[in-house]
């Protein structure tokens, strides 16, 4: 999963990352986009309260989301950019989502700028830190990738997939 892709690779990514990428944030998204109004012992970030998906919008997400796990990226790509134009309000949610796009087709550095905005938006996102971390490793930045997966497991302690990500970090760290 650390190793970035050549550039002939026809594989543009490790089914890993996909899966961590495009289902971490996903369900995400859709946790917030059908939020029932019941009372529950879950825990709901500050972040979700700060930036609500609003009704307009949370169809467009699906849409998007959709788009992504079908692999009709450079659609799911250009109906996020022009939610972002049309409803500036979505930015926390899009620039998250074309994080992953952008990680999925090789474009690792507008990945990294998309998650730094999303990471601005969401600071008390876990799973956030964690794609903006994994867009770090795939852009060859593994010390800024560390940072924002100790950030992610921060937020989400008992994450077993953050843990395991961070101390593939550190070994590679200690080992180079």
């Amino acid at each position: 999963i650390f190793v970035r892709p050549d550039a002939g690779d026809s594989k543009r990514e490790d089914k890993v990352m996909e899966s961590t990428f495009s289902k971490g944030f996903a369900a995400f998204v859709l946790s917030a986009a059908f939020a029932a109004p019941v009372v529950s012992a879950q825990t709901v970030s500050v972040d979700l309260l700060r930036h609500p998906i609003s009704a307009k919008v949370r169809p467009l997400l699906l849409q998007a989301i959709e788009k992504m796990e079908s692999g009709d990226h450079e659609a799911a790509i250009a109906q996020l950019r022009e939610m972002l134009s049309k409803y500036p309000d979505s930015a926390p949610y899009v620039h998250n989502l074309l994080g992953v796009e952008y990680v999925k087709t090789d474009r690792f550095e507008t990945a990294v700028r998309s998650f730094e905005q999303a990471v601005l938006l969401l600071p008390h996102d876990p799973m956030t830190h964690y794609n903006f971390g994994l867009a770090l490793v795939c852009a060859g930045d593994y010390e800024r990738a560390t940072q924002e997966v100790q950030r992610a497991l921060e937020l989400d302690p008992k994450n077993p997939r953050m843990k395991e990500r961070l101390n593939e970090l550190l070994e590679r760290k200690r080992s180079s």
